[in-house]
């Protein structure tokens, strides 16, 4: 799926109004009918019969206005807090309020802070419309409409946003000040990026994107982000030649594992194998080897390096090449400390022209190798929001604020593929290439699912898939087979290992049309009969605590 950011959702309406000669209050009509049929899905599931709209003076107001007219005309009974004076409606969204007046709507202008009784009389029985701000806020909410967010919040019923939550930035999914907490958000030509990027993702609920005419070859053309799902991903898990042998498929080295953290290594060596590698190896020390050989039969361990009764690693040259010599990937950081030595032994592998992941430790240590990671640029970086905020000098909450950005950030300063792990994975790429990760929840918040998705990269790389297609591929894989680990074991019990057992058949899942267990979007299309839609062919919005 594309996603959009506000300025290419803007280009995408001129070129419908004055290109195609659409007029903008047609836009605006289809956009309302649209979402004022998806949530009267929503309220004849749960037998609900009120509305409350609440809208702001912009092109957003009148999406809600056209909402509001429909729900009555349906027979609801609609209430619009109208949180700006009505003197200041301009062109279309004028002319959508103009048309909702002779209709049986019950309009109340707000002057300051909205009045608590008009969500008490909504109250559980029926549904708060978000129509204050589209996808242009780019200030924090305040005054009546922060006011109205923090009402509704205390709302018990249904809420439901016309194309994003007001105070969710739709270009990176931050969050402006406040923002409106939806169970449904209905959006217009095209998702937008904040929609699946958190904190914003958490703020959105369902996401269903409705067709409005903007022409669908205008937005595949358009620039963009990709909301990975199975048809993005598929090709770098495709059929393979039936005269195949392992060298086909290349060799991974995973480096880490050294004494007290073999587990790490193994976790990644293990998914390397179930994702498709031809053969495996753990570069280790010598104790670790003794007890990593033959835990995994499919795994070669080599054992190199030393650490010395100081606690210092090093390894000799010959020994080292010897061992890099035919590996076509290396997947460095799994277990593989910050000890004394290991920032030569990851220079020396940067020094290499393999490409390379790098996880945990690797990240750790990775400050002062800034210059050669520049100019090399064959890297691909997977921390966790900690990490990324010591590779760029910030906390882990300005990472978590803006994850685009700093994922963007990440790039800059390596020259490689960034993904940062997290709740909604991003992955950034040169030539501000960006992709979110719709799959892979809270389940995955456990030890060794980093190490597991460094394999998973690491063996891609190893079968000859570019960067970008193996950090996207591996990501989306790796967040279904979370998704169906925590199907099976539940999220508080899903162990690195399970995550790991899954693998094959989220891999297998892949030749469905599905978007994995823990999508919540799809695209829709208005009906073309103008009678009241029937019951959701989707699934019922989650209950709110």
């Amino acid at each position: 799926m594309k996603l959009v950011t506000a300025e290419t959702m803007r280009s995408l309406d001129r070129h419908a109004i004055e290109d195609l000669g659409i007029p903008g209050i047609v836009l605006m009509e289809v956009a309302g009918r649209s979402c004022a049929e998806a949530a009267a899905e929503w309220m004849e599931e749960r037998g609900l019969t009120k509305g409350l709209v609440l809208c702001g003076p912009g092109n957003n107001g009148g999406d809600g206005f056209v909402v509001a007219r429909h729900l009555a005309d349906w027979g609801y009974s609609v209430t619009v807090a109208l949180l700006a004076p009505a003197a200041r409606l301009k062109g279309d969204a004028r002319t959508a309020f103009a048309v909702m007046t002779r209709f049986p709507v019950r309009i109340v202008e707000v002057a300051g802070a909205p009045d608590p009784s008009l969500f008490q009389e909504v109250a559980a029985d029926g549904v708060v419309v978000d129509a204050m701000f589209g996808t242009g806020l780019e200030r924090p909410v305040e005054g009546p409409y922060a006011e109205a967010i923090r009402l509704a919040e205390r709302h018990p019923g249904l809420h439901v946003a016309v194309d994003i939550p007001t105070g969710v930035c739709s270009d990176t999914g931050r969050v402006l000040g406040c923002a409106f907490r939806a169970d449904l958000t209905v959006t217009f030509g095209a998702a937008k990026v904040g929609h699946f990027s958190y904190p914003g993702r958490a703020y959105c609920g369902q996401v269903e994107v409705v067709d409005i005419g903007i022409p669908r070859v205008a937005i595949d053309e358009a620039p963009g982000a990709v909301l990975l799902d199975p048809r993005v991903v598929a090709p770098a898990f495709g059929p393979r030649d039936p005269e195949a042998f392992k060298n086909r498929f290349g060799h991974l080295l995973v480096v880490g594992g050294l004494s007290g953290k073999g587990g790490a290594a193994l976790l990644a060596a293990l998914a390397g194998v179930r994702s498709g590698a031809g053969l495996v190896t753990i570069l280790t020390d010598r104790e670790a080897q003794a007890h990593l050989e033959g835990r995994v039969p499919e795994v070669m361990v080599e054992g190199p390096l030393e650490v010395t009764a100081s606690g210092e690693v090093r390894f000799a040259e010959a020994d080292l090449a010897t061992l890099l010599a035919g590996k076509t990937a290396l997947a460095v950081g799994p277990g593989l400390s910050t000890r004394p030595g290991c920032d030569r032994l990851l220079a020396r592998l940067l020094e290499t022209d393999l490409p390379v992941v790098l996880d945990a430790d690797a990240l750790n240590l990775l400050a002062p190798l800034a210059a050669p990671l520049s100019r090399k640029g064959r890297v691909v970086l997977t921390p966790h929001p900690g990490e990324a905020a010591r590779l760029l000098g910030t906390t882990a909450a300005d990472v978590q604020a803006d994850r685009v950005r700093a994922a963007g950030a990440l790039v800059e300063r390596s020259g490689g593929v960034a993904v940062l792990k997290g709740a909604g994975t991003v992955v950034a790429g040169p030539g501000s290439r960006l992709a979110l990760s719709p799959v892979g929840g809270p389940a995955l918040a456990t030890a060794g699912t980093g190490d597991v998705l460094t394999g998973m990269i690491g063996a891609l790389l190893a079968r000859g898939e570019d960067r970008w297609d193996a950090a996207c591929g591996a990501v989306f894989v790796h967040g279904l087979a979370g998704d169906l680990a925590a199907e099976d074991l539940g999220e508080h019990s899903v162990g690195a290992s399970d995550v790991v057992d899954r693998l094959p058949e989220a891999i297998r899942s892949l030749d469905g049309d599905g978007d994995g267990p823990r999508a919540r979007s799809r695209v829709v299309h208005p009906p073309a009969s103008g009678r009241r839609p029937g019951p959701p062919i989707h699934s019922p919005p989650p209950t709110r605590e």
